[in-house]
């Protein structure tokens, strides 16, 4: 049966996918094992559960695009003190961080451009939309 991810969860692979080391090839079969190592989750979601999710998805996909461009800019420069070398390899993680997090950005955009007209559509007034959450009954 399916494994169910909660958004921590989610946040964490994302977030694996994120630090994913420059000269390590990243394949659903090597996240799935990180994941199980890293996170502990016992069992390792599959990479059919993993698909499903689209921000980790989204990073994957970004993951597999980058490194290898990366990579090849951070051999050329390997003449850099370690310090350099640290500071570096740090940029360049929230480089990736940040470009992913741009992308998440525009997809929840276009989802409320998306609620925007329906709401319209459908008459729902902007007093309706602002509505407070009901409070929880403790």
């Amino acid at each position: 049966m399916a494994q169910h991810l909660s958004d921590q969860d989610i946040e964490n692979i994302v977030e694996v996918l994120d630090y994913w080391p420059l000269d390590e090839k990243l394949t659903w079969e090597r996240l799935c094992k990180a994941i199980e190592e890293q996170l502990e989750l016992v069992p390792a979601p599959t990479r059919q559960t993993l698909q499903k999710y689209a921000r980790i998805k989204n990073a994957y996909d970004l993951g597999k695009k980058s490194p290898t461009a990366r990579l090849k800019i951070s051999q050329k420069e390997q003449k850099l003190p370690a310090s350099l070398k640290i500071a570096q390899a740090k940029i360049e993680v929230l480089e990736t961080k940040i470009a992913r997090l741009e992308k998440e950005n525009s997809l929840l955009l276009e989802q409320f451009v998306v609620w925007q007209y329906n709401a319209y559509k459908y008459g729902v007034t902007i007093e309706k939309l602002n509505e407070p959450l009901p409070k929880k009954n403790s």
